[in-house]
Parts: structure tokens; C-alpha cells; sequence
């Protein structure tokens, strides 16, 4: 029964050292200024809110009129009719 618990320790170790090589490596290929926190900073971009439909959008898509975005002309139509 020992000789089964120490196979298992040994086996747990080996598999949590593989498991570090890994991350180690992993890390090692990764870029100095490649952080993923910085990619999806940098790839993101605000969503609003279309005063009409309720939908959210990128900003730069958003059509801006006073204080609201809207998704296109048409909704902002709409609304200023309202």
C-alpha cells in the first residue's frame, strides 16, 4: 500500500515540474513587449449605447448627436422626432 502512495507522490511531482517547464517555456516565447493585457488594451475601444434600440456599438461606429450615439441616421431621426 505505501509502495502505491509513493508511486502517486512521484507521479504528482513529475506531473507539477512538467507542468512549470511548460509555463517556463511558454513565457520564454512570448516577446519582451507582447503582454496580453496590453494587446486588449490596445485592440479595444468603447461601446455606447443607441438612445433607440438600446443596442451597444463600438464608439467610432456611433453616430454622435448632442450628448446621445445612435446606431445610423434613421434612429436618430426618430429620436430627435420624440
Amino acid at each position: 500500500m505505501s509502495l502505491l502512495i509513493v508511486r502517486l507522490v512521484v507521479f504528482v511531482l513529475l506531473f507539477w515540474a512538467g507542468f512549470r517547464i511548460w509555463q517556463f517555456w511558454q513565457a520564454k516565447q512570448q516577446l519582451p513587449g507582447d503582454k496580453p493585457s496590453n494587446q486588449n488594451q490596445a485592440n479595444s475601444e468603447i461601446m455606447v449605447r443607441c438612445e433607440k434600440c438600446k443596442v451597444h456599438l463600438p464608439q467610432g461606429s456611433a453616430i454622435k448627436a448632442g450628448e446621445e450615439y445612435f446606431c445610423c441616421r434613421e434612429h436618430q431621426e426618430s429620436f430627435e422626432k420624440e
